[in-house]
C-alpha cells in the first residue's frame, strides 16, 4: 500500500511522540549535568567515511545509494557512533578530552533482534554518549555510570547492567579456525550445541587448548560469573588474566558509585552489538523488556582511522524501544 510507510519504518505521533520527547529531554538534562555537549551529525554520510576503520562492521546494516549531485556513493547511517568519532577526530581537534551526546533517527537494512522494541522495525531513535580521551577505567566508569543513571532516570524497574570484556573472548578463541566475528555470532545465539560443534573442530585440529574449549563451553552455558573468572586465574593465558582483572576492578568501582540504584554484574557472555568494540562491553536490561535496552563499550581503534589516535568509549539506546517498554 503506497500510503503506508516503507516496510520496517513507522510514523510516530500523538501520545507516543510526546512520550518520546519527554524522555529525550530528561536524558538531555542528565547528559548536560554530567558535562556532555550535544552534537548533531547529518543523516547521510559518504559511504567511504562511514565505513572508515571499525565502521566497516556496519556494512551489512547500511543502505547505500548514488547521489544525484554526483558526489559518489552515499550511505544512510545505521549507527551514529562512527559519525561522532569523525566529528571528534576532524572537527574538534583542539580538545584533549571530549564528552559528547547525540540523538537522531538511524535506519537499518534489516531489523535488529539484539535490541528491545518492535522485532520488525528497521528504524531507531538512537540516543547516546561518547567519551573521547579518557583511557582505562576513568572513561569506562563514567560511561557505565551514565548508562545506569539513564535507565534509572527513565523509570525502568529493576535495571541491570551486564558487563563483559572483548579481550576475554579474543584470548579464549586465539588460534581457532573461526574468526572473532564468527565467535561473536555464535555467542549471540546462546546455543551450547552450536558452540560445541565448533569446539570439536578446533580440538580435533589442535587449534584450541582444552582450557580454552572448556571456558568457552562454560560461557555459552551462562556459568561465567565473577567466581568463575577467579577460578580461571592462571589457567588460560596472560591476556585473559589482565582483562579479567580490569573487568573485576571496573565492576567494583561502578557498584560503589551507583549505591545499589542499578544492579551491576559481570557476564562474560555479553557481546557487542557491533564488532568495533575492543575492550569492555556492556548491555542494559530491566524487567520491562525481554531484550537489551542499551549497548555500550570501548572502541579505541575507530579514532585512529580518522587520523586521531585517542581512547573512546560510549553507549547508545533506542528511545522508541524505551517508550514502548515503559508504556
Amino acid at each position: 500500500m503506497h500510503n503506508r510507510p516503507v516496510y520496517g519504518l513507522e510514523d510516530v505521533f500523538g501520545v507516543e511522540a510526546k512520550a518520546l520527547r519527554r524522555l529525550q529531554f530528561a536524558l538531555f538534562a542528565l547528559f548536560e549535568e554530567s558535562g556532555f555537549s550535544e552534537v548533531i551529525p547529518p543523516f547521510l554520510e559518504r559511504q567511504s567515511t562511514l565505513m572508515l576503520g571499525a565502521g566497516k562492521f556496519l556494512a551489512d546494516q547500511t543502505l547505500v545509494f548514488t547521489d544525484p549531485a554526483d558526489t559518489g556513493q552515499l550511505a544512510i547511517r545505521p549507527d551514529m557512533t562512527p559519525q561522532i568519532a569523525r566529528i571528534a577526530a576532524t572537527r574538534m581537534c583542539d580538545e584533549a578530552v571530549l564528552k559528547l551526546f547525540y540523538s537522531g533517527t538511524v535506519i537499518l537494512a534489516r531489523p535488529d533482534s539484539s535490541m528491545a522494541g518492535n522485532a520488525a522495525s528497521r528504524q531507531q531513535w538512537q540516543t547516546g554518549v561518547e567519551c573521547f580521551g579518557l583511557a582505562g577505567s576513568d572513561g569506562d566508569v563514567e560511561v557505565i555510570r551514565l548508562a545506569a543513571q539513564s535507565m534509572y532516570t527513565a523509570g525502568f524497574h529493576q535495571p541491570v547492567l551486564m558487563i563483559g570484556h572483548m579481550q576475554l573472548l579474543k584470548s579464549l578463541t586465539e588460534g581457532s579456525s573461526l574468526s572473532l566475528e564468527g565467535w561473536v555470532q555464535l555467542m549471540y545465539r546462546r546455543s551450547p550445541e552450536d558452540v560445541q560443534t565448533q569446539l570439536d573442530v578446533d580440538l580435533a585440529r589442535g587449534s584450541l587448548s582444552q582450557q580454552q574449549a572448556g571456558a568457552l563451553a562454560d560461557i555459552v552455558r551462562g556459568m561465567a560469573n565473577v567466581e568463575w573468572l577467579q577460578q580461571q586465574k592462571g589457567q588460560i593465558n596472560e591476556a585473559f588474566d589482565q582483562s579479567s582483572d580490569e573487568l573485576q576492578q571496573l565492576v567494583e568501582i561502578t557498584q560503589r558509585e551507583m549505591q545499589g540504584k542499578v544492579d551491576i554484574c559481570i557476564d562474560i557472555a555479553v557481546m557487542p552489538r557491533f564488532l568495533y568494540h575492543t575492550g569492555m562491553v556492556f548491555s542494559g536490561f530491566s524487567g520491562d523488556a525481554s531484550q537489551a535496552l542499551l549497548h555500550g563499550g570501548r572502541y579505541d581503534a575507530m579514532m585512529a582511522a580518522h587520523g586521531r589516535d585517542m581512547p573512546a568509549t560510549g553507549f547508545s539506546c533506542d528511545l522508541w524501544a524505551w517508550v514502548h517498554a515503559l508504556h
